[in-house]
């Protein structure tokens, strides 16, 4: 505790406003999402299905549109563009209090995920720029701790004003965006690479002329084959750990009474969220470039041993005893592959890079998926067998994205420019 408190003392003033910021969007988001099917439901009239198709399809198209917004954050100022998405996420959610027409909400959804998925985008490559590389993981670390708490804290706020109207959980979300929007405007300054605003002016100018074409961008990330390897072995493991409590809400409904499966699925919450928020920055912080192989094997083998306990019984004991080895795994890969992706992008196309990265979230859409089938057509167990096999195979993408960029550095040394 004494080193991570000391290590935010120690934090830049700009790099402590944005974690700030961080925390208030995690809050803000999992507030409003929630409420959200109870809103879609009730005040929009919109079906079961529909709310998943809306909520699903508007998470997907936010991840992939991210991959734009995290080119379009290296070609302007960074903290110009978390501003003017901040705004607009605030407008989109202020809009949602008074639009009530379906195709008119599910418009509104849409892009507020494009905007808050490219936020993070964003969010990332400027934290690449304020902290230096020998401290990334362990921000990364901080941040993630961070955005956990916002996770856990969110939905009871966001429930809890429903109470004021319908629009509560909206108008909750702005206040708390906007409050953390104040010294983002107000130390602006900070976040500039240089200081002064003809100087920025200036950084922008040049990064216009020398920045490539997106289309060009695209063609340097499909070439890149560390990039997507990792990309690949990302998607597959946020297939297991991603939808976690949504999966196991799919299993136990259908191996336990509707009461236990309730209450199991509290415990697996409770006990995921303690361990991220506790151990985080402890795994956290020892990850470097030069073990990350290392622990990518350990978070991997982390979540095979938990999918395997769960899938031997539904003893709450032994259910979270299972959910506390394999959300170890989940602290250790998640700033792992954000350190593999920071030590591999070029200066320039940071953001862009993190965009790519950012499409490991489409393994939380295809989780549910995949364990609805092999639950509707197999032996319960078989989805803990199943998953257990991403997770080899994501490992497998981590192995051979380590040993490219080995072999990339090396031949680097040999061959200098």
């Amino acid at each position: 505790m004494k080193n991570f408190l000391e290590m935010i003392r120690e934090l830049p003033f700009a790099m402590k406003i944005l974690l700030l910021s961080t925390t208030a969007r995690a809050l803000s988001f999992f507030a409003i999402l929630a409420y959200m099917p109870i809103y879609l439901y009730d005040t929009v009239g919109m079906d079961g299905a529909t709310i998943g198709y809306v909520i699903g399809g508007s998470v997907l198209a936010g991840t992939l549109v991210s991959v734009y917004g995290g080119y379009l954050a290296d070609r302007v100022t960074k903290i110009n563009f978390m501003i003017v998405l901040d705004i607009a996420i605030m407008l989109l959610y202020l809009s949602l209090t008074v639009v009530h027409n379906p195709l008119a909400v599910a418009a509104v959804l849409l892009l507020a995920n494009v905007a808050s998925s490219s936020m993070g985008v964003t969010g990332s490559a400027l934290l690449s720029e304020l902290v230096p590389p020998e401290n990334r993981t362990k921000v990364f670390s901080l941040r993630y701790s961070l955005q956990n708490i916002g996770a856990a804290v969110g939905p009871f706020i966001g429930v809890a004003t429903i109470a004021a109207g319908s629009g509560g959980p909206f108008i909750l979300g702005v206040g708390i965006i906007g409050a953390s929007l104040l010294p983002l405007m107000i130390f602006r300054r900070r976040f500039l690479p240089v200081d002064g605003e003809a100087a920025a002016a200036t950084v922008t100018e040049e990064q216009d002329e020398e920045s490539p074409k997106f289309r060009e961008v695209l063609k340097v990330m499909r070439a890149d084959r560390r990039l997507a390897y990792f990309t690949i072995g990302g998607i597959l493991s946020l297939v297991v750990y991603g939808p976690l409590l949504t999966i196991m809400s799919q299993y136990l409904i259908l191996v336990e009474t509707r009461e236990n499966a309730y209450e199991l699925v509290a415990y697996i919450s409770a006990a995921n969220a303690v361990v991220v928020i506790t151990t985080q920055y402890v795994l956290g912080s020892r990850l470097r470039q030069d073990n990350l192989l290392k622990w990518l094997i350990v978070g991997s083998a982390a979540f095979a041993v938990g999918l395997f306990v769960m899938s031997l019984s539904t003893n709450a004991a032994i259910i979270v005893i299972a959910v506390v080895i394999f959300t170890l795994g989940e602290v250790i890969v998640v700033p792992a592959e954000f350190t593999f992706i920071d030590s591999i992008a070029p200066d320039n196309l940071r953001g862009s890079y993190f965009g790519a990265q950012n499409l490991v979230h489409i393994g939380i859409a295809l989780g549910p998926i995949l364990c609805g089938f092999l639950l509707q057509h197999f032996a319960p167990a078989v989805m803990f067998y199943v998953l257990i096999a991403i997770v080899i195979a994501g490992l497998w993408f981590f192995i051979a994205g380590c040993r490219v960029a080995v072999s990339s550095a090396n031949q680097e040394v040999r061959n200098p420019a």
